[in-house]
């Protein structure tokens, strides 16, 4: 299948409320490059459509989902501003994890290290992301999930706070239908930054560029949790987001 007629078959699976097959079952050779070619025409074909790119997520953050996937770095996809209306119940399979997100005080135009990374940080923000696979029951491999834009489909930001000086250790509050668990930053790369710092890295391998004022969505602090469910996630001196699936 080529990236084109992938593209066109994810479009009409989301447009019909339905899930498919991964393709990797009929073509376990599909690769990442193939992912990626497909995920480009379906951010290409939303913006045609009158969607705006607003910012960008990392997926597969932590060490034991790359290792599930058979991979050493995290992934990335999109957002767009209709991303941060979506409605949980027009999903089909939707999920919401705790995340952690930066908006961006400058460009995100090139390489980046550690050191350079706070400086990209206009504010952080609690975060929740919602889920939802194109694929049955969330089975998938790499090309798979590259395609489907990483699963992405929507998105909840808390309120803007600064950049803490360690914020890999903010305990945070992760609350499940009323039963509260703590979970940290450092689950994501074992520092939010690097996210970033990957982020760039790619963008710049790509010759892309996020402008000032995006939103980057750095990954998740915690496993999915399946919608409907009444979710809180909060944090001493960083505020509170909520969704009620």
């Amino acid at each position: 299948m080529t990236p084109a007629e992938a593209a066109a078959e994810l479009r009409a699976v989301r447009a019909g409320h339905r899930t498919r097959r991964p393709f990797t079952d009929d073509e376990p050779g599909l690769d990442a490059a193939w992912g990626l070619a497909v995920q480009d025409l379906d951010r290409a074909t939303r913006v045609a459509a009158g969607e705006r790119v607003v910012g960008a997520k990392l997926g597969l953050t932590s060490a034991p989902k790359q290792r599930t996937m058979g991979i050493a770095e995290p992934i990335v996809g999109f957002l767009t501003d209709a991303m941060a209306s979506a409605d949980p119940a027009s999903l089909v399979q939707p999920r919401v994890e705790p995340e952690i997100a930066f908006t961006l005080a400058r460009d995100l135009d090139g390489p980046l290290t550690r050191a350079e990374a706070a400086s990209y940080v206009g504010a952080v923000h609690l975060a929740l992301e919602v889920l939802d696979s194109r694929y049955d029951g969330y089975r998938f491999r790499l090309a798979d999930v590259l395609a489907d834009a990483t699963s992405a489909a929507g998105f909840v930001l808390g309120d803007p706070f600064p950049l803490p000086e360690d914020l890999s250790d903010l305990a945070c509050s992760w609350t499940v239908d009323g039963r509260t668990e703590t979970v940290r930053p450092a689950a994501i790369l074992g520092d939010p930054l690097l996210a970033l710092v990957h982020l760039a890295g790619h963008l710049a391998a790509r010759g892309e560029t996020l402008p000032a004022g995006s939103v980057v969505l750095c990954g998740a602090m915690t496993d999915a949790v399946p919608l409907p469910a009444e979710v809180r996630l909060d944090a001493p001196g960083a505020g509170v987001v909520t969704l009620d699936g």
